[in-house]
């Protein structure tokens, strides 16, 4: 059911909308690539640019996927520990989880918005096959880290109220 607020459905927007984003660049990347190898192979010369193109794309789009794949709960999973506990200390083990996982996230958020920073202060500068401002690169960093932190605390709450399913609605 869709929360009536409009700032909840504003964000869930935005999540949904860089997973599409995401699983564009995706598309983009393949495209690239096959059109890369066809052409060293066809015509002798590639798209030198394509590998680095790639690297930043893959980064660009894990960053925009990772909040709603947390969200779907569609991430890797060990469950060994979780599956043989009882429910009781299964839903411990998870509140902590995601208290964990907020807190690491925003550990990570706030050392990379430093480095960002500092990255654009110092105008610092990427030489590869594209030269491109630093804080460019490193942007996405803290960006996709305070969604992953606001994820982490929306899954942590939604199992705190409604410890029987998840944010998705899937049976824990």
């Amino acid at each position: 059911m869709a929360s009536p607020n409009p700032v909840a459905c504003a964000y869930n927007g935005l999540i949904t909308c860089l997973a599409v984003i995401s699983g564009f660049i995706f598309g983009l990347m393949a495209f690239f690539i096959g059109a890369d190898v066809f052409m060293r192979n066809v015509m002798g010369s590639g798209m030198p640019w394509v590998i680095e193109a790639t690297e930043y794309a893959m980064y660009v789009a894990t960053v925009f996927a990772a909040p709603w794949v947390l969200r779907e709960g569609s991430h890797v999973s060990v469950d060994v520990l979780t599956s043989m506990l009882p429910q009781r200390c299964t839903r411990y083990v998870v509140l902590l989880a995601s208290l964990l996982g907020s807190v690491i996230c925003l550990i990570v958020f706030y050392y990379s918005a430093i480095a960002t920073i500092n990255a654009f202060e110092r105008s610092s500068m990427v030489y590869k096959s594209f030269t491109i401002p630093e804080w460019w690169v490193n942007i996405f960093v803290p960006f996709g880290m305070a969604l992953m932190t606001i994820e982490f605390l929306l899954l942590f709450w939604s199992r705190l109220v409604l410890p029987s399913t998840t944010r998705s609605g899937n049976q824990a």
